[in-house]
């Protein structure tokens, strides 16, 4: 394609772009005459009211009536001033954005193509523009809602609430099986220790109170016997030990130590000190 059909292209883009322009701006025109002609009618009627009601009163002044092209009604003067406004800041941000892309081009030494302000009616169409769209876009969420909530409306089933003799049938017939209950934990119990074990344990108490029982020196490195009995002392079934002339009993459970003495098993204390291993 040619630089010339693809100008006469854009051209023609061009013209028909501004042409749908001038009929939007041109029906939105006929809206607006409407609604100032419809306002005007309104103002001059209850002016007019006015008027001949205050007539015969002293010092009345009338409402003067402007003709339709001067008249001005108080939407109008809002609407015209929230335009400026929004007109004048649009404007500015542009202008705003232009002297950035000015001040880049200029560093990097390229063309500088600034925006183009749209003129006052172009703002004005393009705002108009863009409220339809959003108006569009909760239109139809509005719909929709509106929608949902009837179809939900019609399948919505309400609970119904069963009667005493229901509910006393229903609770004869039903079959409930019960599981037996049985204990997660495990169930530990202190174990019966060996003889070699109980006389390891019984080494270490004579260490800890060769003293206390009656030696004038650490005895546990010699001999120590088992008898190979076995009696009950403190509840506490005993291995039954001789060592350097005393006698001793270890519980099975190792739940401590006794020395006989004097017809009578006495207790003995593992300190947990110094231990031979």
């Amino acid at each position: 394609m040619s630089k010339e059909s693809k100008l006469e292209k854009k051209e023609a883009k061009a013209a028909k772009k501004a042409a749908k322009a001038e009929k939007v701006a041109q029906k939105a025109a006929v809206k607006a005459d409407k609604k100032h002609e419809k306002e005007y009618n309104k103002f001059v009627k209850d002016a007019n009211k006015k008027n001949s009601k205050g007539a015969n009163k002293e010092g009345f002044v009338p409402i003067v009536i402007p003709p339709i092209d001067e008249f001005q009604s108080k939407r109008e003067i809002k609407l015209e001033k929230a335009t400026d406004k929004a007109y004048a800041s649009y404007v500015k941000k542009i202008e705003k954005k232009n002297a950035k892309a000015e001040a880049k081009c200029a560093k990097k030494g390229t063309p500088f193509v600034p925006m183009a302000i749209p003129s006052r009616d172009e703002f004005v169409l393009q705002e108009n523009k863009s409220r339809k769209i959003f108006g569009m876009i909760v239109l139809i969420l509005l719909l929709w809602l509106v929608i949902y909530f009837i179809v939900m409306w019609f399948l919505y089933s309400p609970l119904t609430l069963p009667t005493n003799e229901e509910e006393t049938t229903a609770a004869s017939d039903a079959v409930y099986d019960y599981e037996p209950y049985s204990n997660p934990h495990e169930i530990t119990t202190t174990p019966d220790y060996t003889v070699a074990q109980a006389t390891d344990f019984l080494r270490q108490v004579i260490h800890d109170n060769y003293k206390v029982i009656g030696y004038s020196s650490d005895v546990s490195n010699t001999t120590i016997s088992y008898t190979g009995r076995k009696s009950v002392v403190n509840n506490a079934n005993c291995y039954i030990f001789t060592c350097s002339g005393k006698t001793f009993a270890v519980p099975i459970k190792l739940s401590g130590c006794y020395v006989y003495n004097n017809g009578e098993y006495q207790p003995l204390t593992f300190n947990n000190t110094d231990y031979l291993w």
